[in-house]
């Protein structure tokens, strides 16, 4: 992936859910349950994603 003519180097990130949030991901799954899925996305993963990128 470039960006400006620049390479960014993107390393693997690890998220981890504990035994309610993957319950909860399988629920959304097996319901198709958009709304659930986004708010899942910006409630549980992407508060780690960011934490996981800020210390790349």
């Amino acid at each position: 992936m470039a960006t400006g003519g620049k390479q960014l180097i993107i390393k693997p990130v690890n998220l981890k859910l504990d035994s309610e949030e993957l319950l909860r991901l399988v629920r959304i799954v097996l319901d198709e349950d958009k709304e659930d899925a986004f708010l899942f996305l910006k409630e549980i993963l992407k508060p780690q994603v960011d934490q996981a990128t800020r210390e790349q």
